[in-house]
């Protein structure tokens, strides 16, 4: 393709075509180089008599050029192209994750009221180890259940916790009054989990940066391809990804605001009786504290908020 310019016109209207086939628009001093390559089968552009004209004659180069190559394929070319880079079909785009890697999780039991994020949790430790509660139809039947035997409705302690899990099948091994990484981490390799208790804020990435939030309990049951600790949230029903430092911050926080935190270690606890799992867990549960855990603030989440 041939372009006839005016001397006082700068080189930057003659369009070349990547490898990828998307046009490009070369740097001054590439023009001549550009018209000895440029296949002859592209219609000669006129020389532009000015600035409008100029753009003109690059979206006649771009036509011809695009032309060109779909004749020489042997390819019709379609009525309407995209964009470059535009998708028309956005059923085959996927959606953009998250902030914070905060994402549903059908795999979490979310809490129906304000106050029994601890059945949830009981609920979570012990259908990952076989076990859950027996005769309830439903999940949130389950969790009244729990509730109801082991608590008085405002919340759950961490020894009401460890007799939930010990009803569910499963034991107390370990506790801590922090975030114990290590120990987390040799629990994980067992096959291990954990109930933490944190400041509910702390968790959820929406509310970071809103000030104190309510005891809660949360479950740490893996770590992600990052190395993060995987929290499932029954407060948001949704898992997050959290560094051990931010899960340190939530547990002192807990410690500093409601006086009571840590982390309790769960793990199977096969041929042995609900009542010796749950003093063994009871005697590990003690140093936790006596606070009731509840839950988020989410009002759009529970009918009433209690303090």
């Amino acid at each position: 393709m041939s372009v006839s310019l005016p001397p006082n016109l700068v080189r930057t209207t003659v369009v070349e075509q990547s490898r990828s086939g998307v046009p490009r628009v070369p740097v001054a001093g590439q023009a001549e180089e550009l018209q000895e390559q440029t296949p002859s089968a592209a219609t000669p552009v006129e020389a532009p008599s000015d600035t409008f004209a100029a753009q003109e004659a690059i979206q006649r180069a771009l036509t011809n050029l695009f032309s060109a190559a779909t004749a020489a394929s042997g390819e019709s070319a379609p009525a309407t192209a995209n964009p470059v880079g535009c998708v028309s079909d956005l059923s085959k785009t996927q959606a953009a994750p998250e902030i914070g890697g905060w994402d549903k999780d059908a795999s979490v039991v979310e809490q129906t009221k304000d106050s029994n994020c601890g059945s949830a949790v009981a609920m979570m430790l012990g259908k990952s180890h076989g076990t859950e509660t027996q005769g309830a139809t439903t999940k949130e039947a389950a969790m009244d259940a729990l509730e109801s035997r082991f608590t008085d409705g405002g919340g759950t302690t961490a020894h009401e916790l460890s007799n939930m899990i010990a009803h569910e099948g499963a034991q107390v091994t370990q506790s801590a009054t922090w975030f114990d990484r290590g120990m987390m981490d040799e629990a994980l390799k067992r096959d291990g989990k954990a109930a933490v208790l944190v400041d509910s804020n702390k968790v959820d990435p929406t509310a970071k940066d809103a000030g104190k939030g309510r005891a809660h309990w949360v479950t740490v049951d893996g770590k992600d391809d990052q190395g993060k600790y995987k929290v499932k949230d029954p407060g948001t029903g949704k898992t997050v990804s959290l560094e051990a430092g931010e899960l340190e911050d939530a547990v002192g926080t807990s410690w500093r605001e409601h006086q009571s935190g840590g982390m309790l270690v769960v793990e199977k606890a096969e041929g042995t009786t609900e009542a010796q799992r749950a003093e063994q867990g009871g005697q590990k549960a003690a140093a936790l504290g006596n606070t009731e855990g509840g839950g988020s603030r989410a009002k759009a989440n529970f009918a009433r908020e209690s303090s």
